[in-house]
């Protein structure tokens, strides 16, 4: 990206005025990852952070951003929302504003009605006009029921243009251990004055078709905002490996802010782009906020992905953050998943093999090879692995999935499977690895790399492809394209949507008779007993008369 000249003129009375002159290849955006910061009451709540948000625009805006993005959760925080309703449910009214429909063009900072918007809303409503830039913060939304008259409220995402004027919200959609909010219904998008279209929805909605696929019907949407309060988990739910894998599947720009809280495995944001390449990604041990700050290629649509290395030189970006010890002793938890399928690799070096599950509904072919001279004692062990089931996600849900991967191992045992070493990153260098699957595709599926390194970073140096080789079957390719260590995961990820189901689902499955029993095995078996009982009727009466007549 070449800008010829971007200036920028503030004036605080007038409203802030920018004026570009480039040639629109790109534009600036700027991610938070942001730690939270905690106060007992909800005015010091909203005050102390709010303070915050508005120093990040600040910078932000020296940088020339046209776009800054917050995380979930980060003016009020989940656990501040469960305290306050433990109290008493009408105490949420006080951590939540009510919020304009984008359709009246409300700026709540120079509305005359201010007095209905909470003072944090208007307040950033104010700086986002100061410093004339998009602005997407969440925060807990309140609205009267028209039909009940009741409150309800809502985990939602405010957008903000240059004059302060919200254009849209989101309400998360797929709620996760929120049982006090309600659920969003719609998809959003927004177009900005860059020309850019984008899509936009919340953490936990993410691993569901909607909005997560259903948004991309819309072939206008070329870029995503995802705020988050990621939860992470190893082998293939952690923040970066998860966010990356669906923007190179989908071939766009995507822009995620997630909340620090690394107590809680919280944290991991980044500026992924279209072509697979990460602008930017930053992940922490340490409690500090960051502000990421990239250009970003304007693209008119979505790129495909391809198998074919490109011969093309690829544009320098940025080095991805490799601080080992910023993310040593960054816990991390292990799926609840249970029946993987395990096998070892092969023996000096080489490994070609194809596994299916039990009923061989689902097959992946694996060909490995390792440089075995790399390390003499390696930290990991490595294994192949493949599932198709159900994995749990939090809030009494399963998700259906289907894998096939090469994730690092402690030991010997397969319990240490899919975890990495706090401080130690020694690892066997791989020379090559290529991963195949055939799988079933209907609108209910989706698939995605996920791969993970030992500094919490996801790798870029591979290519990803999916075939189509009849109506209903997909062959997915995914190979390195150069040598690799320190790899905790490496593989396909597959969602079943329509395999999905819920605890309650599950026990009422397992409880259900496997089979019930037919009207002619029900008459035999009653025939049967009539027949038993008169025979010991028979011989009772037998016997008896043979005693009478003894006697």
């Amino acid at each position: 990206m070449h800008k010829i000249l971007k200036i920028a003129i503030s004036m605080s009375t007038l409203g802030t005025f920018r004026f570009f002159f480039c040639n629109c290849n790109s534009y600036t955006a700027a991610v938070v990852d942001y730690l939270h910061t905690y106060a007992d009451y909800p005015k010091e709540l909203f005050k102390d952070n709010v303070k915050q948000y508005i120093q990040i625009m600040r910078n932000a805006s020296r940088q020339y951003a046209d776009i800054i993005v917050f995380p979930e959760y980060g003016l009020v925080d989940l656990f501040t929302l469960y305290s306050a309703v433990d109290k008493n449910s009408s105490e949420l009214e006080q951590y939540s504003t009510y919020v304009p429909d984008p359709g009246q063009n409300i700026a709540p900072c120079e509305d005359s009605n201010y007095e209905k918007y909470e003072q944090h809303l208007v307040e950033l409503s104010c700086a986002a006009s100061i410093h004339g830039i998009y602005t997407i913060f969440n925060l807990p939304e309140k609205a009267t029921n028209n039909e009940t008259g009741e409150m309800e409220y809502y985990n939602t995402n405010v957008v903000l243009d240059r004059t302060g004027t919200v254009i849209t919200k989101f309400r998360k959609i797929n709620l996760s251990e929120e049982p006090f909010l309600k659920p969003g219904t719609e998809i959003v998008t927004f177009r900005t004055d860059f020309n850019v279209t984008f899509g936009i929805f919340t953490c936990f909605d993410l691993l569901f078709t909607y909005p997560a696929l259903d948004i991309l019907s819309n072939p206008d949407v070329t870029d995503i905002i995802f705020p988050t309060a990621w939860y992470s988990e190893t082998p293939f739910l952690q923040g970066l490996s998860i966010q990356h894998g669906y923007a190179r599947s989908k071939g766009i720009n995507m822009l995620a802010s997630a909340l620090q809280e690394p107590y809680y495995s919280d944290g991991g944001s980044a500026i992924y782009l279209s072509d697979g390449s990460i602008a930017e990604a930053f992940v922490t041990n340490k409690r500090k906020s960051r502000i990421l700050v990239q250009d970003v290629p304007i693209i008119k649509k979505r790129a495909i992905s391809t198998c074919e290395k490109s011969n093309k030189t690829a544009p320098k970006r940025p080095v991805v953050q490799k601080e080992f010890t910023d993310i040593d002793n960054f816990p991390l938890n292990r799926d609840r998943t249970s029946g993987y399928i395990y096998e070892l690799l092969g023996k000096r070096g080489k490994t070609l093999t194809r596994v299916c599950t039990v009923n061989e509904d689902f097959c992946c072919i694996f060909n490995i090879s390792v440089d075995i001279s790399s390390v003499s004692k390696p930290d990991y062990g490595y294994r192949i692995i493949i599932y198709k089931g159900l994995s749990p996600y939090g809030s009494g849900i399963l998700g259906g999935i289907r894998v096939c991967a090469l994730i690092a191992c402690l030991n010997e045992t397969e319990d240490s499977c899919g975890f990495r070493t706090n401080t130690s990153h020694k690892s066997t260098t791989f020379k090559s690895i290529e991963i195949q699957t055939t799988v079933d595709v209907t609108n209910d599926t989706h698939n995605q790399p996920s791969t993970l390194r030992a500094d919490l970073m996801p790798i870029t140096d591979y290519v990803y492809c999916e075939t189509r080789i009849s109506e209903s079957k997909v062959r997915i390719k995914m190979a390195i394209t150069s040598p690799q260590d320190g790899l905790v995961t490496f593989g396909i990820y597959g969602r079943v949507y329509s395999m999905d189901k819920t605890e309650k689902e599950k026990e009422q499955v397992s409880s259900t008779p496997s089979f019930e029993p037919e009207e002619e095995v029900l008459s035999l078996s009653i025939v049967l007993s009539i027949v038993c009982v008169s025979t010991l009727i028979i011989l009772a009466i037998g016997s008896l008369l043979w005693k009478l007549h003894k006697s």
